[in-house]
Order: C-alpha cells, then sequence, then structure tokens
C-alpha cells in the first residue's frame, strides 16, 4: 500500500518536497497508530525512545528523492535498534519499506541491488539480536522487502522506458523536420531554376530583336512576365504550405507536364512529347516525381545544351513509367557520375537521382546515343507505403 501512494505521489505534479513532507506524515501516523494498537496486545509500552526511533524512521522520508541511499541508510538502521529495543513491533516496518522502495525506483540495478542485499543481511542480524520471532514474521518482513524493492525497481524501468520513448520521438521529430528541409529545398531548385532560365532566355531573346522587331520583343517580355507570375504563385504555394497547418495545396502531376513544357516552347525551344503504352492513373509520389525530373532536365536543356529541339518521352511499362528527355545540343564528354561538366556540380540532378530513388526506381543521365544529351528515369508504379510517405511533399 505505501509503495502504490509512493508511485501516485511520484507521477503527480505537486512539488517532491510537498509531496515527500506529506508521504512522510502518512507514514508516521499510520506506524504510530499501528504501535499503538500493537503495545496493548503485547502489553508493552511505547517508551519515548521507540518513538524517536520511529521519527528517525519518518522524518528522513522528507529526502528521499534527494538522496535515496542516504535516507534509507539512516531510516533502516533505526529501524533495526528499534527491532532490536524491547518495544512494541508493528506489523510492518513502513518507513524503511518506503525507502527500499525510493532506492530501486531512483538508483540503477547496479546500486539497489547490492543495497537490498545489505539490507536483508542487516534485516537478519537484527533477527538474531532481537527477541524470538516466529516464522511468519519474518516470512513477511523479507517478502515485504523484496516486493518493495521489485516494485521500486520497475518503477525506475517504466521512467527510463518512457524517457527512452520519449527521446526517440524527438529525434525522429528531428528526422521529419530535416527530411522535410530536404524536401522544400528541392522544390525551391526546381521551381526557382526552371522558371529564372525561362526567364534569362526570354529577356536575352528580347534583347537581340528589340530593335529589329519589337513585336517580337513585346511577345518574350510578356512570356517573362507570365513566367514570373507563375513563379511567385508557386513560390507563394510552397511557403503557404510552411505557414499552415491546413490541406497542402495540390502538387503537380502529369496532367500538368503540357503547361510545363508550353512554357518552355514559349522560350523558342521546339518540345514534342511522345506518349507509349496503356495511359493510366498513377500514385501522386510518382507523378510529382515524374514532373520534377522533367522540369530539371528541360531546365538543364535551356541553360547548357545550346539544343534547337528536346523531346520529351513518358512510356508506360506494366510495372513502371519510364521518363526520358533527350536533346540535341552540344554532345559532352561524359564524367563519372554521368552530368554535364558545366552543371556547376550537378546539384540538380543529383537531387532527381535522390527523388527517384527514394522510390525504388533508377536514373541515368549522359550523352544520348545519336548526340545530344538524355536523362532517363525509371519510376515503379506501386512505390512501397514507406518510400511514398518519405517522398510526398
Amino acid at each position: 500500500m505505501v509503495e502504490r501512494i509512493a508511485r501516485l505521489l511520484d507521477r503527480c505534479q505537486l512539488p517532491p518536497t510537498l509531496a515527500d513532507t506529506a508521504l512522510a506524515a502518512v507514514v508516521g501516523a499510520v506506524t504510530l497508530i499501528a504501535v499503538l494498537v500493537q503495545q496493548e496486545v503485547e502489553d508493552q509500552p511505547l517508551t519515548a525512545g521507540g518513538v524517536a526511533l520511529i521519527a528517525v524512521q519518518v522524518v528522513p522520508l522528507v529526502w528521499r528523492r534527494r538522496a535515496p541511499v542516504g535516507v534509507a541508510v539512516v531510516s533502516i538502521t533505526a529501524a533495526v535498534i528499534y527491532g532490536i529495543a524491547e518495544l512494541p513491533d508493528p506489523p510492518l516496518i513502513f518507513g524503511p519499506l518506503l525507502a527500499l522502495y525510493t532506492v530501486a525506483a531512483y538508483r540503477p540495478r547496479s546500486v539497489s541491488l547490492p543495497f537490498a542485499a545489505l539490507v536483508m543481511l542487516g534485516a537478519a542480524v537484527g533477527i538474531t539480536l532481537g527477541r524470538d520471532a516466529d516464522a511468519a514474521d519474518i516470512a513477511v518482513g523479507y517478502f515485504t522487502g523484496i516486493t518493495a524493492w521489485v516494485i521500486g525497481d520497475t518503477t525506475r524501468g517504466q521512467r527510463e522506458r518512457a524517457v527512452w520513448l520519449e527521446e526517440r520521438r524527438e529525434e525522429a521529430a528531428r528526422q521529419a523536420a530535416s527530411d522535410e528541409r530536404i524536401r522544400i529545398a528541392r522544390d525551391l531548385h526546381d521551381i526557382v531554376a526552371h522558371h529564372v532560365s525561362v526567364i534569362a532566355v526570354q529577356a536575352e531573346a528580347a534583347q537581340e530583336v528589340l530593335a529589329a522587331r519589337p513585336d517580337r520583343a513585346a511577345d518574350a517580355m510578356a512570356t517573362v512576365a507570365d513566367t514570373a507570375r507563375t513563379a511567385l504563385t508557386e513560390l507563394r504555394r510552397l511557403l503557404g504550405v510552411l505557414r499552415s497547418d491546413g490541406a497542402m495545396s495540390p502538387q503537380p502531376d502529369l496532367a500538368t507536364i503540357d503547361e510545363l513544357v508550353e512554357s518552355v516552347r514559349r522560350t523558342g525551344l521546339p518540345v514534342a512529347v511522345h506518349t507509349t503504352g496503356d495511359e493510366r492513373p498513377i500514385d501522386a509520389v510518382v507523378g510529382l516525381t515524374a514532373y520534377r525530373v522533367i522540369q530539371e532536365a528541360l531546365t538543364n536543356v535551356l541553360k547548357h545544351a545550346g539544343a534547337s529541339r528536346a523531346e520529351v518521352g513518358l512510356d508506360f511499362a506494366d510495372d513502371a513509367l519510364v521518363v526520358s528527355v533527350v536533346d540535341d545540343g552540344a554532345n559532352p564528354r561524359r564524367t563519372p557520375n554521368g552530368l554535364r561538366p558545366s552543371d556547376g556540380g550537378g546539384q540538380g540532378l543529383v537531387g532527381m537521382r535522390e527523388r527517384v530513388a527514394v522510390l525504388g526506381g533508377s536514373l541515368d543521365a549522359g550523352p544520348g546515343t545519336e548526340g545530344g544529351f538524355a536523362v532517363r528515369a525509371r519510376l515503379p508504379l506501386r512505390p512501397d507505403d514507406q518510400a511514398s510517405r518519405s517522398s510526398d511533399f
């Protein structure tokens, strides 16, 4: 009963000192009442020295959580002396039992287990030196002492496990936040790189024809304005996801490929789209990844290829969607990682590889068989659930 009350107080929101003071008062009152009842049975008076020994057993419990071992030594020593003296014995030594529970609950097993063994040895010495005790008293004393230690050890284990689980949750939350930042960075790169490339190409075209063909310059600048507005809209949507806990805006997918290709065509680069196989609905994460691969590949064509045309291929196989982007630009020398030497480190293609790898797919990028540059990604149509959750943004 005392251990149960202690466990409840350990979990309550009261200040520890206040809770332990209240518990010590309850233990002291119960012990004193038990002794007064027992003295009537044994016809043996409780002396002032006996009261003092009871107080020494109980009062230190106020500091039981601050110094569990020290409090237990004082309380148990007082109990052993009380047992040796000619005084009425209570049915249970409540104070020392609570002290033993506290040692097991607040100290590691490497400390509490040897301490409990020493207590059992000390109890045996007290029984030997004290008045004769029957087998029932000895059995009850040892059983309650072992039970107090087991309850305390269990409480400590539960508390440590709760702390461990909380640390794991915090670590998982930090990892999720880190993964989210990486996904946001990738989308920011995709959005900004593509639209800024379109704006740069159209602005250069406008400069070249400004004097000779003002109408074409005006068209190019109109495309610049449209592209800038589109970029701002996508950035606002992405930033809105960061500010809001509500539902996220729909992400681009295969249905928006035509809009993406059209924005590239407005730069003056002809882009053809070919679809093969049985076109069918696919997972949102696969569609988003396919869109980002095509977007990054076309952005690289505008920035680096010097190409006169590009082709986008969508091949619906039985178990995968194969996405390809091929241009007819200058055939660059293959580098160890298959990226263009002018890619500034190839961070865009590295991001594409990571996106595709998360879905269990593969991506090849390098010189095309007929010149130019080719990007080809194979995306499984049924990525596993874990991959889908980790990639979905």
